[in-house]
């Protein structure tokens, strides 16, 4: 009986808070039905000019276009570049914003809609109009909509428009931690102390050049490049910090500076201290302010040359090698790829058309294009799990093979040594430093694809 009793309390309640939300809206008629779909303002979004956003938290921000009518500025309560999703968003919003209904024409009292001293609110103007104020309030008891207001006019407006509007002078100024655009980067460099690890992008391939010269891998570079151009201030500290005042940031001497170069111009980040947040104080070199940024972007910059280094021992793919040479105990095995001899009779003309694989020397033949592709697939593959500093005891020096490819429209050339030393085996690509090491198993693997295609390759 009690749980019964507890049930019909609740059953009770629950049909009373329902029945008030209910009773409290039909009582509200309105002084007038807006028609489906009627705009709140009859503006477009780009002929607005000014935007004043009150958040929730008490910011009053003024945004206003500039000359270009495309990019925004913030103009108070600092002056900085503004963040132009963010205020575009809510240009667009204000001018696509749809009346759910009217639900009173003149309000004679706001307060029972959270609109007396609303936490939001936008006001917004054009070259030719005036000024015009959406005030945004309370969620209605049914959810899913808010009391909005246009003077003493009462609305109602779809939910996501409050977050949409409900913007910080921080969300709402451009937070990049670096002020570079494009893809024209040409050098990346990080230094930490008097570590200095540089890079050079030429023909759209990146390079180590310092402290070692290698190739790099492109799309780390690239990645780690467009965090810096992409990345974000998690906060901002101050907005104002003179030279002789940066040392409670750690940066008046940075441990860390990271700087890239885009059509002769250089784009600097300096690094200090990491603070209680676990975020890490920041600056643009070219701005007085300091900031914080993630923790895990400073680290990442902190790695060395060999995460970078390009861990593919070839630059060739199957589809674009020309040519393979390789010198095997005193053997040398050359292949070539080229035009078919002329079509047998009744041969596809299409299939007669494509390029084929032969063995130059010794012993020249057609070689099957299945066969040539397994072994270019098996050398192509070969990649660095880790390199050393030093070739001495890599069994370099007296190679298992040589290996020369051409490869692709320009006719690249790349020279790759293999060697082995008890149960390691290393390569080396051109006359990079150091070595790489390489899985035994698929080095061997790619020489048994070899010794398919050797006629003089010694029996099993």
């Amino acid at each position: 009986m009690r749980r019964l009793r507890s049930t019909l309390v609740l059953l009770v309640l629950f049909l009373a808070l329902g029945g008030y939300a209910w009773f409290v809206e039909r009582e509200r008629p309105p002084a007038s039905e807006a028609d489906a779909n009627e705009n709140a303002f009859d503006v477009a979004a780009g002929r607005i000019t000014d935007l004043t956003v009150n958040a929730e938290n008490g910011d009053a921000t003024v945004l206003t276009r500039t000359e270009n009518e495309i990019d925004w500025m913030v103009t108070a309560p600092v002056e900085t570049e503004a963040d132009d999703n963010a205020a575009t968003a809510i240009a667009t919003t204000l001018a696509a914003l749809e009346i759910r209904r009217v639900v009173e024409e003149e309000a004679a009292d706001l307060a029972p809609f959270g609109l007396a001293a609303p936490p939001v609110s936008v006001t917004f103007a054009t070259p030719d109009g005036e000024p015009l104020t959406l005030s945004v309030g309370d969620e209605t008891p049914t959810g899913g909509e808010r009391y909005a207001a246009i003077g003493s006019r009462v609305i109602l407006v779809a939910d996501f428009v409050e977050s949409t509007l409900n913007r910080t002078t921080f969300e709402l100024r451009d937070r990049s931690i670096l002020e570079f655009t494009g893809p024209d980067v040409t050098s990346f460099t990080v230094e930490q102390g008097d570590d200095t690890l540089r890079f050079a992008k030429a023909d759209n391939n990146w390079r180590v050049v310092e402290p070692l010269e290698a190739r790099a891998d492109f799309g780390l570079v690239e990645a780690m490049v467009g965090r810096l151009g992409s990345g974000e201030m998690i906060a901002i500290e101050s907005e104002s910090v003179a030279d002789d005042a940066l040392e409670p940031f750690g940066l008046d001497g940075p441990r860390l500076a990271a700087t890239v170069e885009v059509g002769g111009e250089s784009y600097t980040l300096l690094v200090g201290d990491e603070n209680p947040a676990t975020t890490v104080y920041a600056r643009d070199a070219a701005r007085d302010l300091v900031f914080t940024i993630d923790a895990a972007l400073v680290d990442d910059l902190a790695r060395g040359a060999d995460t970078y280094r390009q861990r593919d021992l070839f630059d060739f793919r199957p589809f674009n090698a020309a040519t393979l040479t390789v010198v095997r105990d005193d053997r040398t095995i050359r292949f070539e790829k080229g035009p078919p001899a002329e079509a047998a009779e009744g041969e596809d003309d299409d299939a007669a058309g494509e390029d084929v694989w032969r063995r130059i020397e010794p012993e020249p033949a057609d070689i099957e294009r299945p066969e040539m592709d397994a072994l270019l697939r098996a050398l192509s593959d070969l990649r660095a799990d880790s390199f050393v500093e030093s070739r001495q005891g890599t069994g370099l020096d007296a190679p298992l093979a040589a290996i020369t490819a051409t490869f692709g429209d320009d006719g690249d050339e790349e020279r790759v040594l293999l060697g082995r030393s008890g149960d390691a085996t290393y390569g080396l690509h051109g006359e990079e430093p150091g070595a790489a090491l390489l899985d035994t198993e698929a080095v061997d693997d790619a020489l048994e694809a070899l010794d398919e295609l050797d006629p003089g390759a010694p029996a099993d």
